[in-house]
């Protein structure tokens, strides 16, 4: 079953929102599907190559973050030492930054926000993580942001 993940979670999908790390590519959301359920998140959609995902990335005084802020997709699990990157890196976020979510999320715009994974499909089972990592210069601010991936991306079905 479709379903779009937000930086809120789901019925059957916990997000964990975090505060980046300045400088460096780390976790800003992480989501892990409930127990007894596996995540498949399909790197086609609408016959097009990458994953919708739609961002509203501000600091704590509001503003968005630098333009130069980089955002990738990756992959933690118990058994890795450190999350794997799956997707290829957007070098900025302009596309986030000039258009609002609604806009991100038209026919129109779509097209511009997906991130490719570099495979077919990312199978997340109820002990790992999805994780939206950025590197920007400033800490993202949960109060004043938001995250969405579209629903044609992603099932949630028993494992």
């Amino acid at each position: 079953m479709s379903e779009t993940l937000s930086n809120l979670g789901t019925a059957k999908v916990d997000a964990e929102e975090t505060t980046n790390r300045t400088d460096i590519m780390s976790e800003i959301l992480a989501f892990s599907p409930h127990d007894g359920l596996r995540m498949v998140v399909e790197n086609f959609v609408d016959g097009k190559a990458g994953i919708p995902i739609y961002l509203s990335l501000q600091d704590t005084d509001g503003n968005d973050l630098p333009l130069d802020t980089e955002v990738t997709v990756r992959f933690d699990a118990p058994h890795l030492d450190s999350p794997q990157v799956v997707a290829y890196t957007l070098s900025n976020i302009r596309q986030y930054r000039s258009l609002d979510i609604k806009e991100q999320q038209s026919e129109d715009y779509r097209d511009r926000t997906r991130v490719e994974l570099k495979g077919s499909r990312l199978v997340v089972e109820d002990t790992e993580e999805m994780q939206i990592a950025i590197d920007s210069s400033e800490e993202i601010d949960w109060d004043n942001s938001e995250a969405y991936v579209d629903e044609s991306a992603v099932s949630v079905n028993s494992n």
